[in-house]
């Protein structure tokens, strides 16, 4: 049985400040909200939406729980930067059902490349409000996962 991991990346965020609370800016918002309206023509339903800690994450991840409005809410110190592939493999294969994880680079892509490669290398290029969506075997091993799909937020923004 297979099940899906969409992997988010935040949106665009204010320059300058501690970096752990660095806002999305107004436009960052405005494209995705968007993109989560339009992330919810791709996806169903989300089981658990889960992001960093940090505020860039956890403000974008508020844009995709108003499409889905009854995805479980969680913030994760696993998915701050300096992610462990293993470590948030392990954490994701505690979960069951459709995941979303919402997080930063390089470690979104570097994840993604160990997901799929079994190489923590990144194999993709997740722009700011990019999903990939993850095909993942259960239980989930590293280098036997799929890439069903990889939009960038403009992407996302035109299915809305």
């Amino acid at each position: 049985m297979n099940r899906c991991v969409l992997v988010i990346r935040h949106a665009e965020a204010e320059d300058g400040r501690d970096d752990r609370l660095r806002a999305l800016t107004a436009e960052g918002r405005r494209k995705m909200g968007e993109g989560a309206r339009g992330l919810a023509t791709l996806v169903e339903k989300l089981d658990l939406l889960v992001s960093s800690p940090l505020v860039r994450a956890v403000q974008t991840a508020d844009l995709v729980a108003e499409a889905f409005p009854q995805a479980q809410r969680l913030q994760h110190t696993g998915l701050a930067p300096g992610v462990y592939p293993s470590a948030l493999l392990q954490w994701v294969s505690n979960h069951k059902g459709t995941v979303a994880l919402v997080a930063h680079e390089p470690d979104l892509s570097q994840w993604i490349g160990y997901m799929v490669s079994g190489e923590p290398r990144s194999l993709v290029q997740m722009k700011k409000g990019a999903v990939c969506c993850l095909e993942m075997p259960e239980p989930a091993v590293p280098g036997e996962a799929q890439i069903l799909w990889h939009l960038n937020l403009r992407q996302l923004r035109s299915l809305a």
